[in-house]
């Protein structure tokens, strides 16, 4: 640091601008709020009834103002004198709704200091009701009677449409929320639109009416994304207020409601086709009203209805999406729902991270604990001469000088006898040899101390390893329950339309389903879930309910592999279907045990998986007898157990091998893994092997060899994985073998020669011939005798 120098002084700038930054965002808001309320206000008012009244600009303030926001309200009070102002000379009291308007702002500001809410309403509503009568008996000088009549007439008219948009408004607040609308709450919000809309009356633009194409694109758009009975009772709705503006209800009632109706029915059809049957049903209903409605003939022109049509058509299909989404209740419900259950899926994948952190630590402080014991070992040599020099030294009567003027010459000597002792040489120092008088005594307590050293060291070795092999699997288990978190983070796809669709039929034919759920999985495919009353054993779920998924739904489905499941507590039956795959896999397995022996040391399992796969899995414990059998068992089911519970088969074999490293003594065995995965809606296998000899494919004249160098499970902290992956088809065979078979005779120890021959000589037998006749010919070249158990799983691949 320089001295001289200005340094300035600490200041928030990030946080400063991040406020400043608020407000600006604030500030801009409220400005465009205030303008569009201002634009709203002009158009209400401008809003005509059929007896020349318009009391709905007074209905829009009485709104706003009990909201209790002043600036708002002055703004309004603003936009509804002007639109007011626009009425002269069409409206016949336009004076006095423009005298109204700033004497209830000007009350209402005076009110929101000191009156609550609900009592301030009765004195606005109030007031409003006693200057139209006043104004009435003073300007229009009409009789009492006249006038009480006047002002109930006003009354009824305002207070209906006050409480309409007050409606409306709270309705329009809700949206971006998880507010779910009602049909009344999308009606009451297009009354408001409609209002808006039918305040445009008088522009024209070429003699083309705003207030005409506005009304038609509007009713369109409403029944293209509500539906036809919100659509119609919306275009009625609105029809009929436009219709008081411009005079015509009955003919803007009948065109808006059915231009409406017909856009809701064809919107499964899309944006295009709704928005042509619309403005063909437009042509028909001007044709009909040019021919017995002369007079309402002024009211629409053709090109309107194209104006109209081409705005419908060019509003983007986003916003068309984002307004369906915010009003159609099933969308957003489910929009919501998957938010909710990805916050739960959150919530476990935390939990999940902060499970494998701890696994991780936890595996640190047992690395770091062993590390320490190394450390250890430069401070035990001081330590053990310590303990030798209090046994002998303590009470020698030269101790004095030994350890006094010649410290360093004996604490040397003293570590070459130690040394002597644990390398058993034997030999004493030659400095100790001239001056020490204990020399018996010496030699005895330095063979005790380095014999208890010797078998403490053997314990903290054994212990130090035990807490690096423990903090490897804890490492390894971190990985497992990361990858878990990867599937478990996977995102599926309601389908709520093949929802739809099982329930109608399922309804139709009197069926009597509690739940379906319909999915599609990360790979696209439909799975069904149904869950109704156990039908006892009658099979009513492959018998009715497949058939009848199948006429509704795009895909052929079938029952799965697990069939169905009763919940005995609710006898209630849960069936789940699936996409028909495109492949079916018969295997046969034969097998011969090691002479001499009467249990396998090899496992094997097959069978369709979770996913649309069909596994094929060999382990080969080393060795033979029970306890390769356990080996090999084990490793077997946990992985069938890893993989039908979702987790892939990577994740699988890595957790089996952290469990199986947890060796504890030298006879403990190892284990090969040979696994094997077709998809049987591609086609796609995928071999991944662990220490296992190799496979064979053969797809009509072509041989392919899967081989593996790697070690066997259980051997290396991580499993050493080797996968390879081919593609089948219909005809294809796969053969899957242990060490047994390839290790038949000494001469062709390793060799498959033999079996691709014997594949290649008997190509159109069935699986079950062909494991059957691999044993018996390696038993054959073995000269009937099997020196290692034997496996042989043979596959054939064939469309479904």
């Amino acid at each position: 640091m320089q001295y001289g120098e200005n340094i300035r002084t600490y200041k928030r700038v990030k946080s400063s601008m991040v406020i400043s930054n608020d407000r600006d965002g604030d500030g801009a808001k409220i400005v465009a709020k205030s303008i569009v309320f201002f634009c709203v206000a002009i158009l209400v008012s401008r809003v005509i009834m059929i007896n020349k009244s318009a009391p709905f600009g007074i209905a829009f303030l009485l709104t706003i103002l009990f909201l209790e926001d002043n600036k708002l309200s002055l703004f309004v009070g603003l936009g509804s004198i002007l639109g007011y102002i626009t009425t002269i000379g069409v409206v016949e009291n336009s004076l006095m709704y423009i005298t109204i308007v700033p004497t209830l702002v000007i009350i209402c500001l005076i009110l929101n200091s000191f009156i609550k809410r609900n009592i301030k309403k009765f004195v606005i509503i109030g007031a409003t009701l006693i200057m139209i009568f006043a104004y009435t008996m003073l300007v229009n000088q009409y009789t009492l009677l006249l006038a009480l009549g006047n002002t109930a007439l006003e009354g009824v008219s305002i207070i209906p449409v006050y409480l309409i948009l007050e409606y409306s408004i709270n309705s329009f607040k809700n949206i971006r929320t998880k507010h779910l609308f009602s049909n009344e709450e999308i009606v009451s919000m297009s009354i408001l639109i409609a209002l808006i809309i039918a305040g445009t009356w008088g522009i024209e633009v070429f003699n083309i009416s705003i207030l005409s194409v506005l009304s038609i694109a509007v009713v369109s758009i409403i029944g293209y994304v509500c539906g036809t009975s919100i659509g119609a009772t919306a275009g009625i709705a609105m029809g009929v207020i436009v219709g008081m503006s411009s005079q015509n209800i009955f003919g803007y009632a009948t065109v808006l409601g059915v231009c409406a109706l017909i856009s809701g029915i064809f919107r499964e059809g899309g944006k295009l086709i709704s928005s042509l049957a619309s403005f063909i049903v437009f042509c028909i209903m001007k044709i009909y009203i040019a021919t017995y409605i002369p007079e309402g003939i002024s009211q629409f022109i053709l090109a309107e209805g194209i104006l109209s049509t081409a705005l419908f058509i060019v509003i983007p299909n986003g916003i068309y999406e984002t307004i369906s989404g915010e009003l159609d209740v099933e969308k957003k419900s489910k929009r919501y729902e998957e938010g909710y259950a990805n916050k739960v899926k959150g919530i476990f994948t935390d939990r999940l991270d902060k499970f494998s952190e701890v696994l991780l630590n936890m595996a640190g402080t047992l690395n770091n604990l062993a590390d320490n014991d190394k450390l250890d070992m430069s401070t035990k040599s001081s330590g053990l001469i310590e303990n030798l020099a209090n046994r002998v030294c303590n009470s020698c009567d030269t101790c004095g000088i030994c350890w006094g003027r010649e410290m360093i010459n004996t604490y040397k000597a003293f570590g070459e006898l130690l040394e002597s002792a644990q390398n058993k040489t034997n030999i004493f120092p030659q400095l100790l040899e001239k001056k020490c008088i204990r020399k018996a005594s010496l030699i005895r307590n330095t063979e005790d101390i380095i014999n208890k050293f010797i078998i403490s060291e053997m314990w903290r070795s054994r212990l130090a390893e035990g807490r690096e092999l423990i903090a490897n699997q804890f490492n390894n288990m971190a990985k497992s329950v990361d990858e878990i978190m990867e599937e478990f983070s996977e995102d599926f796809n309601e389908d709520k339309d093949s929802e739809k669709k099982i329930m109608r039929i399922l309804e139709k034919y009197d069926i009597e389903a509690d739940d379906v759920f319909a999915i599609k999985d990360k790979n696209e495919r439909l799975n069904i879930q149904i869950t109704c009353n156990s039908c006892n054993g009658r099979n009513l779920c492959i018998k009715k309910i497949l058939p009848l998924i199948n006429d509704c739904v795009d895909y052929k489905m079938k029952l799965k592999a697990d069939g169905c499941k009763i919940n005995p507590m609710t006898n209630k039956c849960t069936a789940m279907f699936e996409e028909v795959p495109k492949f079916g896999v018969t295997t046969s397995v034969s097998r011969a045990c090691k002479d001499g022996q009467t249990i396998f040391g090899d496992n094997f399992n097959f069978g369709e998986g979770y996913d649309g796969s069909y596994m094929m899995v060999i382990s080969d414990g080393m060795g033979s007898g029970p306890q390769a059998g356990r080996e090999s068992k084990a490793v077997v089911e946990l992985i069938e157990k890893f993989t039908s519970a979702g987790f892939s088969r990577t994740t699988a074999i890595n957790t089996v091998n952290s469990i199986m490293s947890l060796k504890f003594s030298e006879d403990e065995k190892f284990s090969t893994v040979d696994l094997s995965a077709i998809d049987l809606y591609s086609g796609e296998v995928d071999f991944m092997k662990v220490g296992a000899v190799a496979s064979i494919v053969k797809s009509g004249d072509t041989i392919d060899i899967i081989k593996s160098r790697s070690l066997p499970i259980g051997i290396l902290d991580e499993a050493d994985i080797e996968i390879h992956s081919k593609k089948v088809k219909n005809g294809d065979l796969i053969v899957m073998l242990t060490d047994g078979v390839t290790d038949c005779d000494e001469e062709s120890s390793g060799k498959i020669d033999w079996i691709l021959d014997y594949l290649c000589r008997n190509d159109n037998v069935s699986p079950e011939e062909l494991s059957k006749g691999i044993i018996n010919e390696a038993k054959r070249i073995g000269k009937n005798k099997v020196k290692d158990d034997m496996t042989v799983m043979v596959s054939r691949v064939h469309t479904a």
